[in-house]
């Protein structure tokens, strides 16, 4: 992620955002990447300031941020899509596919 400019908190909400497809809270956001709330603030923050975000009062509730991707926001996602695929490949592609169901039910019980 860093070669592409992006650190992994970055990733991390740019994709947890285009999965959903919509607006979120920054408190769902940070559910989704489990991350801790402070760093979705700051990390949102860093998003937006390069135009990859929007945050926006949620209206029907007063306290809430929203935040969602513009249009360059989910064009980096679709890069950086790309990137993870790369990256994915580059790490278990000397695995079969039955050594890879292996690691995903091992790595499912742990986290």
């Amino acid at each position: 992620m860093a070669a592409e400019g992006f650190t992994g908190y970055q990733y991390r909400c740019i994709a947890a955002l285009a999965a959903i497809a919509e607006s979120l809270s920054q408190s769902d956001l940070a559910r989704a990447t489990a991350l801790d709330r402070g760093d979705v603030t700051n990390t949102v923050r860093s998003l937006e300031e390069r135009g990859l975000v929007l945050r926006a009062k949620d209206p029907s509730h007063g306290r809430r941020i929203l935040v969602s991707l513009t249009s360059t926001g989910h064009e980096a996602s679709h890069r950086l899509a790309e990137v993870m695929t790369n990256i994915q490949h580059d790490v278990f592609g000397r695995l079969t596919d039955d050594e890879v169901a292996t690691l995903v039910t091992l790595l499912s019980r742990v986290g």
